[in-house]
């Protein structure tokens, strides 16, 4: 319990940059267009494409996961205006494994300005339910920050 404060502490702060699935990272990331973000499943057969499915605009509508299963949630973001995602909380359900930063294609060397996507990737390590909860914005502003409840269904 005490590493997994470190390890969400460490997300919130934006300071986690280790490279779990490097093989599966790049510096550039194309994007479905879905606006509120999208998942993939982590197969770990790097000749393919991870199948990419939008998130739901309705936080309540669950996302379900086997257990056992590794997955990633690509969330848009635009670090370069001060904003950030915060990791609030999470179900006891999932380990975080890998918080990254990926510019968008469309995104040249040097340019500010940028979009790209805040990825997050979890493994799924007991039944149950619970709702991820996100924060988007600038961390010297008190109001005006964005919310995202995403809820998890863990099943066998």
């Amino acid at each position: 319990m005490k590493i997994m404060k470190k390890m969400v502490l460490t997300t919130v702060l934006g300071c986690m940059s280790m490279s779990v699935f490097a093989a599966q990272s790049s510096e550039t990331v194309s994007q479905p267009h879905c606006d509120a973000g999208f998942m993939s499943i982590v197969t770990g057969d790097f000749s393919k494409a991870p199948q990419q499915t939008c998130l739901p605009t309705d936080g309540k509508l669950p996302i379900n996961i086997k257990l056992g299963q590794t997955f990633q949630l690509n969330l848009p973001a635009n670090p370069s205006t001060g904003s950030s995602w915060a990791l609030r909380s999470m179900p006891n359900s999932l380990m975080l494994l890998d918080m990254s930063y990926h510019n968008s294609a469309q995104c040249k060397k040097g340019m500010v300005g940028c979009s790209g996507l805040r990825s997050y990737t979890f493994e799924a390590v007991a039944n149950g339910v619970g709702e991820l909860k996100l924060n988007y914005g600038r961390a010297w502003e008190k109001d005006g920050w964005e919310s995202k409840n995403i809820a998890i269904s863990v099943k066998p």
